[in-house]
């Protein structure tokens, strides 16, 4: 029986022959090949592709001033011949933009990328296995077993609070020291699904196990935390404001963000930390796919990184820190639970329902 790595190897190979053959033949090759390609004069085929084609297509979920405008700068000074357009919306809006276009036949989006976009789409079909090389060097948890999507950036959620009101000694070590009867009525979160509690519950359940997890889970209902619809930025705002001394599950960035602009509030982990990746990947109809393949292997590697890094975003790339060393793990906190795309799409309901259950009624 052929092994996996024979497969993978025959698959490689059959591909490199197709597009030679299609190449020779005077035939365009297929998205796939060109996404797929592991040819020595990779890069070479991929410029003289894209030149022709002369744009990328960039649909995306990040803040477009604060990133994308400067990885777009970034890109097309390494690559003077293309431009870099670009869509931004919510992850709901990004998938269902890109499935009417599909359905139209009008396939206009060459990269899709989000915390949950590019999964919506690859499980209604629409999205292409790619090979990156520098994605070799990133953890698994960051790069799809599948081939599917690569990270551009993380996030980790952690406790936030005011420094005015809580003292550093004072604060939980552990998430059972979230049950002290010293913090009941005296923490607040956002209920939003994408990044709120039910993300929180998630973790827990995960890390925990159901059975372990959910008896926390009930014992924490007992602290009555605050709720509200606001985001956990908004609720990041709202402790430094005084209202609350300590908030869960915020961006450790944000609380960066805001005690280098002077505010009184710091960021303290509690392990593992909630973590996801902004997920990036290729489209099947990619109208322009030797400048996306450029596109993807320019945004992971170590150069296209330090892009992210210098717009204070969170490096997915292990070798390239943030700008603030300790915001990813290693130096304030080592572990890290990763809710994988995949894993966000399947469960995400259901701990917003079970949040809603148990914490809302």
């Amino acid at each position: 029986m052929q092994s996996h790595a024979q497969f993978k190897f025959g698959l490689s190979a059959w591909l490199l022959v197709l597009a030679a053959s299609s190449a020779s033949a005077g035939q365009a090759p297929s998205v796939e090949e060109i996404a797929l390609m592991k040819s020595p004069n990779r890069e070479k085929i991929l410029v003289d592709g894209a030149k022709k084609e002369g744009k990328v297509s960039f649909y995306t979920g990040l803040i477009v001033d604060q990133v994308v405008r400067p990885v777009k700068d970034a890109f097309e000074k390494e690559y003077p011949f293309l431009q870099v357009e670009f869509f931004r919306a919510n992850a709901d809006r990004l998938a269902q933009r890109a499935l009417a276009e599909n359905q139209a036949k009008r396939y206009e989006a060459d990269i899709v990328s989000g915390s949950a976009a590019a999964t919506m789409l690859q499980r209604a079909g629409l999205m292409q296995r790619f090979y990156s090389p520098p994605m070799a060097e990133y953890p698994r948890e960051l790069r799809d077993p599948n081939g599917f999507w690569g990270s551009t950036n993380v996030y980790f959620m952690t406790l936030g609070y005011n420094t005015r009101n809580v003292k550093a000694a004072e604060l939980p070590k552990s998430y059972e020291d979230l049950l002290n009867p010293r913090w009941k009525g005296q923490m607040m979160w956002s209920t939003s699904r994408g990044s709120g509690a039910p993300q929180f519950v998630g973790n827990i359940l995960v890390s925990m196990g159901q059975e372990a997890g959910k008896a926390y889970l009930q014992k924490l209902k007992q602290q009555n935390i605050a709720k509200s619809t606001a985001s956990a930025r908004q609720i990041l705002d709202l402790v430094i404001a005084g209202e609350y001394p300590l908030s869960v599950q915020i961006f450790n960035h944000h609380a960066h963000i805001s005690k280098a602009a002077g505010a009184p509030v710091e960021w303290h982990p509690l392990e593992p930390v909630t973590a996801t990746n902004n997920s990036i990947g290729l489209v099947k109809t990619a109208p322009h796919p030797h400048a996306a393949m450029l596109f993807m292997d320019f945004v992971l590697s170590r150069k296209g990184q330090r892009v992210f890094q210098a717009a204070n975003y969170l490096p997915a790339h292990p070798e390239v820190p943030a700008l603030q060393a300790d915001l990813k793990p290693g130096v304030r906190f080592k572990k890290a639970n990763y809710l994988s795309p995949e894993l966000l799409y399947d469960k995400s309901n259901e701990w917003a329902d079970y949040f809603e259950k148990e914490f809302l009624r």
